[in-house]
């Protein structure tokens, strides 16, 4: 019997089956980092539940483990996806199903006109513990709380990222919409002689986790200490709110591993992502 779909509300979403409870902070971080973003939720009300954006091309599917050798109900996703006429999608789904779904996919693409580009894995970092983490800030140093109403502090910022905006990827009309993005969030600065070479902006707050969304040190800057700072700032001004910090982390990215580690983050979960371009 085929898979069928229905719109669901953000507060459905999770479900209720006993193996899902220890991946409710995973489902509850990134719908509430998504909720501005404009997202739809699906479910079949048993094994899965399809998020799929109203723009860009990032869908999240929660499966439970007894689905991941059914290869029609599969193909249902996959058919599902086909007919959402989402372009390139991008499929994060969890690890515990990945090699399943990697491979299903593959040869779903072959009837559904889909090409598998890319795999890769996306972790989820949480800090347990809700103490705070004595910081000292460097001489001609301070951190401040950008004010987007501040025309000193948005020029501060603008700078700060047109340094990084190669690295970031944020060219062909990217970079203003990305800045306004994140002057739109909590964020701060670590100004040393009045120069802004750290960043970081708080993201969405669910019950318990507030996600750190962006953490940026320039280039020149790195390797002295400047990340390790602006992270712990942040993540004691979460705790400071009562709440536990969290962020999501490209696993092979190194030194952004190396700088959770060193500032407390635990691994808690991997999502995985299949990249796919439509054929057509």
């Amino acid at each position: 019997m085929a898979l069928k779909f229905d719109k669901i509300a953000g507060n459905d979403a999770i479900f209720k089956n006993s193996e899902y409870i220890a991946d409710s902070i995973i489902f509850n971080a990134i719908e509430s980092a998504r909720n501005d973003e404009g997202y739809e939720l699906y479910s079949d009300h048993k094994n899965v539940i399809i998020s799929t954006p109203k723009k860009g091309n990032r869908v999240w599917i929660w499966t439970s483990s007894n689905i991941a050798n059914d290869t029609s109900k599969l193909i249902d996703i996959c058919r599902f996806l086909r007919n959402c006429n989402i372009p390139k999608v991008e499929i994060y789904v969890k690890q515990d199903v990945s090699g399943n779904l990697s491979d299903l996919y593959a040869l779903a693409s072959l009837d559904l006109d889909y090409v598998v580009k890319d795999e890769f894995s996306l972790a989820v970092f949480t800090q347990k513990s809700r103490e705070k983490t004595d910081m000292e800030l460097g001489s001609g140093e301070e951190i401040i709380h950008i004010d987007r109403n501040n025309a000193e502090h948005k020029k501060m910022i603008t700078e700060f990222y047109e340094q990084c905006k190669d690295e970031f990827r944020w060219n062909d009309g990217k970079f203003d919409r990305k800045v306004e993005e994140l002057l739109n969030l909590e964020m701060y600065a670590l100004v040393k002689d009045k120069k802004a070479v750290a960043v970081a902006a708080i993201g969405s707050t669910t019950e318990d986790y507030i996600r750190i969304k962006s953490i940026a040190v320039l280039k020149p800057e790195r390797q002295k200490g400047f990340g390790t700072k602006i992270c712990t700032f942040v993540s004691n001004t979460i705790k400071d709110k009562g709440h536990t910090p969290m962020l999501y982390s490209h696993v092979g990215n190194k030194s952004a591993m190396a700088l959770w580690s060193k500032t407390g983050f635990k691994l808690n979960n991997k999502l995985y992502l299949l990249k796919i371009e439509d054929n057509a």
